[in-house]
Order: structure tokens, then C-alpha cells, then sequence
């Protein structure tokens, strides 16, 4: 029988005990910033409670001295901002972060005795306090968590922990020891006990400067208009004084605490490593990535699920035939367990975003620096291949606990409704794909995006020399695929620099790369990155072209009417296109103009008329554009009939969406619904034109192929 909890104290310990930074000494400086700031924070606290203090007695003194009558109306209000002070200063100063997850549920530990040993064991060798209790969630994460406030700087109270039931169905016992390890190795002892304080102290501080509740709360009262609040706003330009000195006392920790940061993440991945072996911790985060997409992609379908009075009963089962399917798709193998075997070039196949936004007190390495690091540990250890769910008791009764929990939070009621069994709904998944799938053998390249305009119908072919130099792999081969999903990565990656530049988008810092920069570098950055992604565009608009003509040229070489019904095909595509994003403007209009109007609810009928006049002018448009598309043959001959029939009704309808002065709640939901169907709808349609406009391609090559 499997080991299910291997002792590895010893080798554990040894790295806690061995880790040293390169930059100790700028942690402890770092350190040595924290208890400045402690300092500043207690002068400023006892400064505005002498303030407080002060006018208190000042209106007593006042009422006293001058008499009653005289001296009431000053000396009271003195008196009531003195109390607004203090109490908004508690608020404030000594604001108790609550961590809030609604799907948590406690989990007794008694009735998993494997799990409790498996803790025990870790704990330590991680050096840390055994947790306070342990809560169940259904994401893919491990987490401690604490309710932290002023008081827990001197004595820190013992962290919760929180598992992701996601994550228990995507890893094994090794994958699972090894994200534990790292999470605890936040907090661990040894010679890490400084680093890991400053951890906590850091983003301590963060939650009490940036994530205050008491400080929304004042700023309610300063806005309110009542009497109270003209010394609400008193105490408000007070305390942000205070505020602004701390916030900016916590930049200088902060920026110093930042040269540190990415040491205490790699120790806390060396004692992972340490913990449970290079090869867990390679597919430890593979394995992550994959069962946080299929445990989100469950977790937005239930909804939907949910208005066609369908419901999971275990939506982990779900995940996990997901985790197969897409496995199967991507990756090929799965091992004895269910789960995937991950191998080659991993991060190609994923290609996350190089802009990265970060908590200000969190600072972590990128997945391939991880890896690297990983790979050059070496660490050799036992891999237990087991399910981590073999660590619970019980599995079945608390997954559908959980998701019982997910439905509760969500307000799904559970009344009139039938079970979607997990196979048959990755069953219909498939289907759907295979419906829209396109070949195989152009690799990914035309999926989700638009077909280059082209005036095709003055296409010229290739000559001899030309179609010698090119091949059909060569147009589609998975290095031109990466490359063109690099342009699509970096354009995104580009509007979002341009967005923090515009300060749209509020930061303080982001990383690119890998390396952090403040904010105010991202408009320097952006401009780099904006000529890179202009002249990749210039280069996979060219390449669509070259392929366009390299089958033209196939075409044309079996005959006319080939070619003919391939310029044809292609100009149909992007008709549709055309139309398509004219609908898509229009309904991201009439989706703007509807939520004005269920956002007005206190204004008058004249505030907002505007608001329907523009709504009225955007549905005139609107039917317009509807008389147009469905008349196409394709879309007409697809048209679902509920969207049909939703269309018929519509039509009927006069477009006026206030009749006295009354709005009309049913016609703009109907014109909501419409408009955003329809455009699902043609955007399907869209994608079947493609599906045979590259099958044609297909045909066309292979026949060539044959014929030379």
C-alpha cells in the first residue's frame, strides 16, 4: 500500500534552516522602515486624539466660560467634532480586515484523520502554527488567511486555511504536498522567521491604508448633506491628512520591500520543492492552470444552466470530465488517475499576458522563472500519483456539499429542476465543438479571429518560382501559429499600457516581463510595444495574403470554376464580417442605452428622456440592420425558430419605449434579448462559413497535391 504521508522532515528542515538572502540586509532595512512607521503612526494617532481632546475641552471650557446661552452652538459643535474624530479615527486606525469568501465552509477535521496527519507532517517541517481551522472553497487555490488588525503587529493571531476542492480534483497527493509547502512556506520558521514577519506586516499595512472599510464609511457621511456631515467633513480632511502621510510612509517601506519580495516567493518555492520533489512541482502548476479553466468554465455555465432549469448535482464531476476532455484535445495522454500528463513546450501552448497587476504587498516570479528554478533544484523524491482526494473522507459528500454552497451564493434556487448528468454534458460540449471546429491542419491559425480584408476578386497568382518556395506547412506551421498569437497577445498587452498610461486603468506599479515598473513608465513601454505589434500586423496581414494567392493559385491550376467558388466563398466571409461588426457596434449601443435607463430609476421623465430618445433612435437602426441580415440565405436558413419568432414579434412592435411616461420594461428587455442573439447567431454562422471556406481549401490542396 501506497504511503500516502512519506517523512521527509529532515530534508525540509535542512532547507529552512540553510535559506539565506542575497539581500538581507535590505530586509532587515526594510524592517527597520516598518518600525518608523509604527513610530509616525503612533505620533500622528496621539497628535489627533490631542485635536479630539482639545476641542472637546475647548467647547466645554467655551460653554463654561461664556455662558449657556451665548456659547452653546459653538461649544457644542466643538464637542461633536471632537467625538467625530476620535470615533472616525478608531474606524480608521484600528480597522479589523475581514477576509470574506462566501462559498467557504468549515471543515471538521476529525472525520478526515489522513488529511490531519498529512498537515500535522507538514507543518512541521514547514515550522509554522498548526491551523486555526480549515475552510473548503471551490476554487483552485490554497490560501492562509487571518483577521488582521492594528493588534495582531505584536501578537499575530493563528492563520485559517482555505482549500480549493478545484485544486484537490486537479492534483495528486505529491502536487498537492508541494502547493501547501508554498503557501506555508509564506510563514515559515527558521532562519525565514524575519522574512516571513515582514510578509505579514506588509500586507497588513496594505489592507489597513488601502482596503479600510471605515474610510468609505466617512466619506457616506461627508456626502450625505445633513448637518453631521459638515463635521463628517471636517473629520474626513483630518483623518486623509493623516491618511496621505501614512500612505505615502508606506511607498518608501514598500518600494524597498519589493527588492525583497521575489526572494521570500523563491524560498517559499525552494521549501515546495524541497517538500515534494522537482518533478510535483513542474506539474504541480501545470496541472493547476488546466483545473482552473475548467473549474471557471463550470462555475459561468451554471447560470446558464440554471434559466434552462438544469443543475449540477457535483459540479467537481463536471470539472473533472472537463479536465479529461480537454486534456484529450490538448495534451493527449492522461495518466492512471484521470489526470493530465503535461509535457513539451507548455507555456507556448498558453502564452499569458506579459502585463501583470499585483497587489502592492505581493510580488511573485513568473511561471517559467518557477520552472527554471524547479528544473535547477533537482530535487528527486518519491511522486505519489494518487488522487489528493484519497487524503479526504468522504470525498462524494463534501464535494456536493460544496456545491450546494455555489448555488446557495449565486441565488439559484433549487425548485423545478432536472440534473445535468457531467458525461452527457461534455457529451453536448463536443458536439458543439466538432460542429464548429475547424481542420486540423492549419493549426489553430484562423481560430478566433477575423479573415483579412482582401480584395479578393483581383487576387493574382504565384508563379512557378514562387509556389516552389512555398508549401502548406510552411504557411500554417505551429512556429507562424505561435508567432501570430504572440501579435494578438502583445496588441492586448499594448491597450492595456495604454490604458494605466491614460490612467484608466489605476496602478501604482505593473510588471512586464517579469520586472516591475511604476506606472508612469508604461506610456514609454507602451510605445515600443505599439511599433512591435504595428509591425506584426503589417507581417500577418502579408501572410494571409501570401496564403490567399498560394490557393488561388491551386485553384486556378485545376480550373476555373474552382477558383471561382474559392473568391466567392471568401467574399461571402467578409460580407458577413461587415454586418457583423455593424451589429456589434449597434448592440453595444442599445446595451449602453438599456443600462442608463435601469440605472435612472431616481430621475425624472425629463432627465431621462434623453436616455429613451437615444434608445429609440439605436432600435430604428437596429431594425434596419435585422431586415438586412436575416434575409441572408445563410442566416435565414439557420435562424433558431424561438429567434424567429422573437424577431416576428419585434418587428410589430411601434419602437416608442415610454408611453405616458411609463417605460416600457418588456419591449427593451425584447430588443435586448434580440439584438444579442442575433449576434451570437451570426457570428456562428460566420464561423460555418469559415469551417467550409477551409474544407474547400483542404480539397483544393490534396487535389493539387495528386495532380503535380
Amino acid at each position: 500500500m501506497t504511503n500516502l504521508n512519506p517523512d521527509l522532515r529532515a530534508d525540509t528542515a535542512r532547507v529552512i534552516s540553510a535559506a539565506t538572502f542575497s539581500s538581507r540586509q535590505q530586509l532587515i532595512k526594510v524592517f527597520g522602515y516598518i518600525i518608523l512607521f509604527f513610530l509616525l503612526y503612533v505620533a500622528l494617532v496621539f497628535t489627533a486624539i490631542a485635536l479630539a481632546v482639545g476641542c472637546i475641552a475647548g467647547g466645554i471650557a467655551l460653554m463654561r466660560y461664556y455662558g449657556y446661552f451665548l456659547s452653546v452652538i459653538p461649544g457644542v459643535a466643538l464637542i461633536v467634532l471632537g467625538c467625530n474624530i476620535l470615533y472616525f479615527l478608531g474606524r480608521f486606525l484600528f480597522h479589523r480586515s475581514q477576509p470574506v469568501n462566501p462559498y467557504r465552509l468549515p471543515l471538521d477535521l476529525a472525520a478526515h484523520p489522513k488529511l490531519t496527519k498529512f498537515l500535522q507532517q507538514l507543518v512541521e517541517e514547514t515550522q509554522i502554527r498548526f491551523p486555526r481551522k480549515v475552510f473548503l472553497v471551490p476554487d483552485v487555490s490554497i490560501s492562509l488567511f487571518y483577521h488582521s488588525s492594528f493588534f495582531n503587529l505584536f501578537w499575530p493571531l493563528r492563520k485559517n486555511l482555505e482549500i480549493g476542492l478545484g485544486l484537490v480534483n486537479s492534483v495528486n497527493i505529491s502536487e498537492f504536498r508541494m502547493l501547501l509547502a508554498h503557501e506555508f512556506g509564506h510563514f515559515s520558521g527558521g532562519s525565514m522567521r524575519l522574512g516571513s514577519y515582514v510578509y505579514g506586516l506588509n500586507k497588513l499595512l496594505h489592507n489597513m491604508l488601502y482596503e479600510n472599510d471605515g474610510w468609505n464609511d466617512m466619506i457616506r457621511h461627508r456626502q450625505s448633506g445633513s448637518i453631521s456631515g459638515f463635521f463628517v467633513h471636517i473629520t474626513c480632511w483630518v483623518i486623509s491628512s493623516i491618511q496621505v502621510l501614512l500612505r505615502r510612509s508606506y511607498q518608501l517601506i514598500n518600494r524597498e520591500y519589493q527588492q525583497v519580495s521575489r526572494d521570500l516567493e523563491l524560498q517559499a518555492d525552494d521549501i515546495a520543492v524541497h517538500a515534494a520533489g522537482t518533478a510535483a512541482a513542474l506539474s504541480a502548476i501545470r496541472r493547476a492552470d488546466i483545473g482552473s479553466y475548467c473549474m471557471d468554465h463550470c462555475l459561468h455555465k451554471m447560470p446558464e444552466l440554471y434559466d434552462h432549469k438544469q443543475r449540477f448535482q457535483n459540479i467537481f464531476k463536471v470539472q473533472q470530465q472537463l479536465i479529461r476532455y480537454y486534456t484529450l484535445q490538448s495534451y493527449a495522454t492522461l495518466d492512471t488517475e484521470g489526470l493530465p500528463v503535461v509535457t513539451g513546450p507548455y507555456h507556448k501552448a498558453l502564452l499569458k499576458s506579459r502585463v501583470q497587476l499585483r497587489h502592492d504587498w505581493a510580488f511573485q516570479p513568473n511561471a517559467e522563472s518557477r520552472e527554471d528554478r524547479y528544473l535547477e533544484a533537482g530535487v528527486d523524491k518519491e511522486l505519489i500519483t494518487e488522487s489528493a482526494w484519497r487524503l479526504f473522507s468522504n470525498a462524494e459528500q463534501l464535494q456536493e456539499e460544496v456545491t450546494n454552497r455555489v448555488y446557495e451564493v449565486l441565488t439559484l434556487e433549487t425548485v423545478d429542476f432536472d440534473w445535468m448528468c457531467p458525461q452527457r454534458y461534455v457529451t453536448e460540449l463536443e458536439q458543439r465543438h466538432r460542429i464548429y471546429e475547424f481542420p486540423k491542419a492549419f493549426n489553430d491559425y484562423y481560430d478566433n479571429r477575423a479573415f483579412t480584408h482582401i480584395d479578393i476578386r483581383a487576387l493574382q497568382p504565384l508563379t512557378t518560382e514562387e509556389m516552389s518556395r512555398i508549401s502548406f506547412m510552411g504557411l500554417y506551421h505551429p512556429e507562424v501559429v505561435l508567432r501570430m498569437r504572440t501579435y494578438y497577445r502583445d496588441y492586448q498587452d499594448s491597450e492595456t499600457l495604454q490604458a494605466i498610461a491614460l490612467q484608466q486603468l489605476q496602478t501604482p506599479h505593473f510588471e512586464f516581463d517579469g520586472k516591475r515598473y511604476r506606472a508612469n513608465k508604461a506610456e514609454r513601454i507602451a510605445r515600443k510595444l505599439t511599433t512591435h505589434v504595428e509591425q506584426e500586423q503589417q507581417w500577418l496581414a502579408a501572410n494571409d495574403v501570401l496564403a490567399c494567392r498560394y490557393h488561388y493559385t491551386q485553384a486556378l491550376r485545376l480550373g476555373a470554376d474552382r477558383a471561382g467558388e474559392m473568391i466567392l466563398q471568401y467574399q461571402q466571409i467578409l460580407d458577413y464580417q461587415r454586418d457583423a461588426v455593424r451589429l456589434s457596434d449597434l448592440v453595444i449601443r442599445v446595451i449602453h442605452s438599456i443600462s442608463l435607463i435601469f440605472s435612472s430609476n431616481s430621475y425624472t421623465v425629463d432627465v431621462a428622456m434623453p436616455f429613451f430618445e437615444a434608445l429609440t433612435a439605436d432600435a430604428v437602426e437596429f431594425r434596419k440592420l435585422l431586415l438586412h441580415v436575416i434575409t441572408c440565405p445563410t442566416v435565414a436558413l439557420n435562424l433558431p425558430q424561438d429567434i424567429k419568432a422573437s424577431i416576428e414579434h419585434f418587428r410589430l412592435h411601434k419602437g416608442d419605449f415610454l408611453q405616458d411616461g411609463i417605460p416600457d420594461y418588456v419591449a427593451i428587455k425584447e430588443l435586448h434579448d434580440i439584438s444579442s442573439s442575433l449576434m451570437e447567431h451570426l457570428n456562428n454562422c460566420i464561423i460555418l462559413l469559415k469551417k467550409n471556406y477551409l474544407e474547400l481549401i483542404l480539397e483544393i490542396d490534396a487535389r493539387y497535391t495528386v495532380s503535380e
